[in-house]
C-alpha cells in the first residue's frame, strides 16, 4: 500500500509539473504559484521545502523554454542583461528571508500577493497597448532606476515565495517599458532559469529534506517540466501575442483566488 501511495503520488506530480510548465512557458509566469499549493496542501511540506521544490521546478522547465525560445528567435539579451544584475541579489536575499516566516503565516501572506499581482496585471494590460513583435525587437529600457529597482523587488518575491519573476517583472516590462509580450515573456523565462537556480540552492540547505525524499520528488518534477516547456513554448510562439498579457493576468488572479478558497476552507475545517 506504501508503495502504490508513492507511485499514485509520483504520477500525479510528474502530470501537474508538466500542466504548470506548459502554462508557465505560455504566459511567462514560472509556475511557482501553481507549484506551491500543490506542495503545501497536498503533499503537506513546509514552506521551506516547498519554495526549494518550486524554484528547482521552474529551474529545468525555463531551461527547457529557454532553449525553444533561442530556436524562435524571441529573446531580447541586452533586455536579459540589463535585468539579471539586480534580481540576483533579490533572490538571494529574499531566500533567506523566507526562513523567518513559518508554514502558517506563508500561506496567509501568498494569496493576497498573487491577487495583487493579477489585478494588476490585467488592469495594465487592458489601460495600455500591446505591441506586436516586429514593432518591438529594438526596444530598450526607457527607465534605468525603476527598472532595477523592480528588478530587485522581482527577485526578492521570487526568492521569498518561491515563484518566478513573470508576474512582477512581465506585468513591468509590458506596461510600463512597453516592450512586445512575446519578447517580454519569452527574455524572462531566460532570466528565471538564472534567478530560480540561485534560490534553489539556497533553500536546498534547509529544506529539512534527506536525499531520498528529494530524489522521489524531483524525477517526476524534472520529467514533467521538460516535456511542459516544450509543449509551452509551442503554444506560446502560435498564439496571439495581443492575447498573451491577458491570459497572464487570468492565470494569476484565478490562482490567487483559489489559494484564498483553500485557506478559508482549511480554516473553518471542512
Amino acid at each position: 500500500m506504501h508503495i502504490l501511495s508513492i507511485i499514485i503520488s509520483s504520477v500525479v506530480t510528474l502530470f501537474f509539473s508538466m500542466i504548470v510548465a506548459i502554462i508557465g512557458n505560455i504566459v511567462g509566469i514560472g509556475g511557482g504559484v501553481m507549484l506551491l499549493p500543490f506542495f503545501i496542501f497536498y503533499l503537506h511540506l513546509n514552506s521551506i521545502a516547498a519554495s526549494g521544490l518550486s524554484l528547482f521546478t521552474i529551474v529545468i522547465s525555463t531551461i527547457g523554454g529557454t532553449f525553444a525560445f533561442i530556436r524562435q528567435k524571441t529573446i531580447n539579451y541586452k533586455l536579459f542583461t540589463t535585468i539579471i544584475s539586480l534580481i540576483i541579489p533579490g533572490v538571494i536575499i529574499g531566500s533567506i528571508a523566507n526562513k523567518f516566516v513559518n508554514t502558517q503565516e506563508f500561506k496567509e501572506i501568498l494569496p493576497l500577493w498573487v491577487i495583487t499581482i493579477g489585478i494588476f496585471s490585467l488592469v495594465t494590460a487592458k489601460k495600455h497597448p500591446l505591441k506586436n513583435m516586429k514593432d518591438s525587437e529594438n526596444d530598450s529600457i526607457k527607465h534605468s532606476k525603476l527598472t532595477k529597482i523592480v528588478s530587485f523587488i522581482s527577485g526578492f518575491v521570487s526568492g521569498f515565495f518561491g515563484v518566478g519573476i513573470g508576474g512582477v517583472m512581465g506585468t513591468y516590462l509590458v506596461a510600463v517599458e512597453q516592450i512586445s509580450a512575446r519578447i517580454a515573456f519569452s527574455t524572462l523565462v531566460m532570466v528565471m532559469t538564472i534567478t530560480s537556480l540561485f534560490g534553489f540552492f539556497v533553500h536546498f540547505e534547509s529544506a529539512g529534506l534527506n536525499l531520498s525524499s528529494w530524489i522521489a520528488y524531483l524525477i517526476p518534477l524534472t520529467l514533467g517540466a521538460i516535456f511542459g516547456s516544450q509543449i509551452g513554448a509551442y503554444i506560446s510562439k502560435t498564439s496571439n501575442t495581443k492575447t498573451l498579457r491577458l491570459y497572464q493576468g487570468y492565470v494569476i488572479l484565478s490562482l490567487g483566488i483559489s489559494l484564498l478558497i483553500v485557506n478559508f476552507l482549511n480554516l473553518i475545517k471542512i
